[in-house]
């Protein structure tokens, strides 16, 4: 297998094609990439911004360049010696009429050819949440009528844009009394439940090029539209049920993404499923034309383990594999899984241990803290258990109890419900991996663990708890085999989605003092442990996913990589902060909104906007209302996102707009230069933490680089990423040339060209002869000493024959020299480097700045730190 030395995610769509890429391969040669790792490339949604929403698996999507653009990329790609990472979505695709598998199954309901695809519970009608009201209330307005899909060549419930097909075997109860024509359609309707519907297709395209029964059909379904009973009559005998989208909480019948209705779980655990969403793929890997896969959201598959056998068998060993998975505090990437390593997000949470302050006096060690997260964090996941994700909790409580009843006990559906509620809020990971293999001994740990505290928790529902622990933990012993295995498939796809969204997308919106640690992959309760923390990380990243991606910001991050770096600083001067922050509150108190329910925004929301604030303020401090609209824009909309989010005062299902308009009201009062008082006052607050975060985001970019794993660059990151969770961050960018020569004492004003001159010195240098080092090199840390030895953090990548040294600095709030990307160099007084016992002393050379250091036992910090604010040493 040839390894990354380097990939470039690029998100296609949003201005992104195949053709435009082709541009961007010499800025990727140039930059030292290796691979191009592309966002899904198969046909999406019209329209879609990210092509998670696949309609064919077995297309290109011709709305980026189709087939022959992808090809023509290929080939220019392969003519630089670049290869192709693809992102692939084997757990959904689009709930859409516009996917044709789909379309099929609403049509003809179980008796379609996709009906197995699909994770569809057969048991009820299927459940299509798409009305913004009721099927009643909506056709009473007229929004529901009867029409014919001129595209598709069948009846259909037409509900503004969407064509829903009707059933063939309701074609008569329509057609009744109709014209010769119209009543042979009506025949050839009756077989096709059993025949399929090509034949009816074909006869309706046919009617349709008669004029006189073509008008003759659009009066009956006009006419028939009219009639409100009859209407409803034809909805209940559909193998489905359109219902209004806040319905989905409640009633569903298929497996969805997360939240997103729009999005339908695969039942990729079967072989043919597996083959017809995979054909293409395996296909362009087949002939050569792609190098490696990213897995997308593979805890939502039923086994992945299963899965990524299957993949690796057809793939090959020769394929490079990652999978997009979150890992928690001190959880390994299951040994069993033949990948590489995952796309990287644990990768941050070891930069966040390097970059914040671990003393007590940063705020987030203390255990009252701590304790109250650990509470916030349950209350997250109870809310979303009950609300947001009912259906499922209660679909997974229904087969609890008929498991009950087949072992011959007998249980209560809401206890059930109950116990399914509190395990899933007490399991500390994802998901566990339980198949008809059995339980590891980790999974049955936690399944202990978590039994323990939700008998604690929920003691009226012990039996009921201990029936679901014996469920997720026996191979067998269930009276109903597949019973038992669909419910505990079920209930750990579903545990990953309750962990996401009450963590990620809901805790992460409500707790605000530190915003840098909110992020995809992070800990809520997390405790910064240090430089010491971080090298137990790396060393650990050495011996067991050397070849994972290391990332710093994706299309899925909270924040851009740049702007979390700045808030990293926060920990370091928290009674600044924390001062600045009353004083601003003070100043604002007249645009804060009084409304019934409370303020606008409340204290907590306040203190996030303006740390979301920091995060994205511009580095150079010169705004005209140009460059301040820009900002108001993002931010605003950001604002209103994370308040749904939060679920607090206003949410997506039932906003609050008194309250959303109150909040982003008060950002814009904030950001006019009418009222510049908050502006100057905020830019003086900002500026030490804005020249702190810049070298910390050098810091850790070259971390990332240099540390064990594959280092991955989104799109536009090497320069700058000061982005907001998405869309923000799927923004176009242009890229610009590195400049032959940087200052000798570069400053705030050069810090774009001085990350991508970075970036580029040592990726060139990992593709010209020191891939081997870093790929495969031991991870060493080194010791240092002196007054200031916690300001700084150093390690050794090494083999038998070659080594490199990577050495930044680290909490250096109010130690900045001005402007200057550079630390004071008092800081550094009687601070040094040890070098490390067993290797010979050598001239070395830092790639970063060119300089050369003569062999020392002793090297001290102001010497390898003197002109730029990090160093990275190779042999000179």
């Amino acid at each position: 297998m040839q390894l990354p030395n380097a990939t470039y995610r690029l998100q296609f769509r949003n201005g992104m094609d195949f053709a435009r890429a082709v541009e961007l391969i010499p800025h990727l040669v140039r930059l030292g990439i290796s691979h191009l790792y592309a966002s899904p490339i198969f046909t999406a949604v019209h329209g879609s911004t990210h092509g998670y929403d696949v309609v064919d698996f077995n297309e290109i999507d011709p709305a980026l360049g189709g087939r022959e653009g992808f090809l023509r990329l290929l080939r220019q790609l392969k003519a630089q010696g670049l290869g192709i990472i693809l992102d692939i979505v084997p757990n959904h695709m689009a709930a859409s009429l516009e996917n044709k598998w789909w379309h099929s199954v609403i049509e003809l309901g179980r008796s379609s050819a996709f009906a197995g695809h699909f994770d569809i519970d057969w048991r009820q009608p299927l459940i299509l949440p798409f009305l913004g009201q009721s099927f009643e209330e909506e056709l009473a307005a007229g929004n529901v009528r009867l029409a014919l899909d001129r595209n598709r060549n069948c009846l259909a419930l037409k509900y503004f844009d969407g064509l829903y097909p009707l059933s063939p075997a309701t074609y008569s109860a329509i057609l009744k009394g109709a014209s010769p024509a119209l009543q042979r359609v009506a025949a050839i309707a009756r077989a096709a439940e059993s025949s399929g519907t090509a034949d009816l297709h074909s006869e309706i395209s046919s009617v349709l090029k008669m004029p006189p029964v073509a008008a003759e059909l659009d009066e009956l379904l006009e006419r028939l539209s009219a009639e409100k009973q009859q209407m409803l009559r034809l909805h209940q005998l559909q193998p489905w049920r359109l219902t209004s989208w806040k319905s989905a909480r409640d009633q569903l019948s298929y497996r969805r993404f997360f939240e997103v209705a729009g999005l339908v779980g695969m039942r990729v655990e079967s072989p043919s499923v597996f083959a017809d969403t995979h054909r293409l793929t395996l296909d362009l890997i087949k002939h050569g034309l792609v190098d490696g896969l990213r897995v997308d959201h593979v805890d939502g598959l039923a086994d992945p383990e299963a899965y990524l056998h299957r993949l690796r068998q057809l793939v090959g060993n020769s394929t490079y594999v990652v999978v997009e998975k979150i890992l928690e505090a001190n959880e390994a990437l299951p040994q069993e899984w033949p990948v590489e390593g995952s796309t990287g997000y644990e990768f941050i949470s070891a930069l966040a241990e390097l970059l914040t302050n671990e003393q007590p006096s940063s705020g987030l060690s203390s255990e009252a803290r701590r304790s109250a997260v650990k509470k916030a964090v349950l209350e997250c996941k109870l809310q979303v258990l009950n609300h947001n994700f009912n259906a499922e909790v209660m679909r997974l409580a229904r087969l609890a109890a008929d498991l009950g009843s087949n072992d011959g006990s007998s249980q209560d559906t809401d206890r059930c419900a109950e116990a399914i509620r509190q395990l899933m809020a007490a399991l500390p990971v994802y998901r566990t991996y339980v198949s008809d293999r059995g339980a590891t001994e980790r999974d049955k740990q936690i399944l202990d663990e978590i039994e323990l505290k939700a008998v604690a928790a929920a003691p009226a529902a012990e039996a009921e708890i201990g029936l679901v622990i014996a469920a997720l933990k026996s191979k067998s012993g269930f009276a109903g085999r597949e019973l038992h295995s669909e419910f505990r498939t079920r209930f750990q796809q579903l545990s990953g989605a309750i962990m996401a969204k009450a963590v990620e997308d809901t805790f992460f919106y409500r707790t605000t003092d530190y915003l840098a640690a909110n992020e995809v992959g992070a800990a809520p309760s997390w405790r910064p442990g240090g430089v010491d923390r971080f090298h137990e990380m790396m060393q650990d990243r050495a011996l067991n996913m050397p070849n994972g991606l290391s990332a710093t910001s994706t299309h899925d991050t909270k924040r851009g990589e740049d702007a979390r770096a700045r808030l990293y600083t926060i920990s370091e001067a928290p009674d600044v902060w924390a001062a600045s922050v009353a004083r601003w509150h003070e100043m604002n108190a007249e645009r804060i909104r009084h409304l019934p329910d409370g303020d606008a925004p409340e204290p907590s929301v306040e203190q996030f906007l303006y740390q979301s604030l920091l995060g994205i303020w511009p580095i150079r401090s010169s705004l005209d209302e140009d460059n301040l609209s820009a900002l108001r824009e993002r931010l605003c909309g950001f604002a209103v996102k994370a308040l749904r989010e939060a679920k607090l005062r206003t949410t997506w299902e039932s906003p609050d707009e008194r309250y959303e308009t109150a909040v982003v009201e008060f950002l814009s009062d904030l950001l006019d230069l009418r009222s510049p008082t908050f502006l100057e006052s905020f830019e003086t607050t900002a500026r030490p933490f804005i020249q702190a975060g810049l070298i910390n985001s050098l810091a850790q970019t070259l971390v990332k680089l240099t540390a064990p794993g594959v280092p991955d660059i989104y799109q536009g990151s090497e320069r700058f990423d000061f982005s907001l969770v998405d869309p923000d961050n799927r923004g176009r960018f242009s890229p610009r040339p590195t400049p032959s020569k940087l200052p000798r004492s570069p400053t705030a004003s050069d810090f774009e060209d001085c990350k991508q001159s970075l970036i580029e010195r040592c990726l060139n240098y990992r593709r010209n002869g020191g891939s081997d080092l870093l790929a495969r090199g031991e991870y060493l840390p080194l010791h240092l000493q002196g007054p200031s030895s916690r300001h700084v953090a150093a390690f050794m990548r090494h083999t038998d024959n070659d080594f490199s040294i990577t050495v930044v600095p680290r909490l250096v709030f109010g130690h900045t020299v001005g402007d200057r990307l550079a630390v004071l160099p008092e800081l550094w007084e009687d601070t040094c480097l040890v070098w490390p016992d067993g290797r010979d002393l050598t001239r070395l050379q830092n790639l970063a700045t060119g300089h050369i250091f003569e062999p020392r036992r002793h090297l001290p910090i102001a010497d390898v730190l003197r002109n730029f604010a990090v160093a990275f040493l190779v042999p000179g």
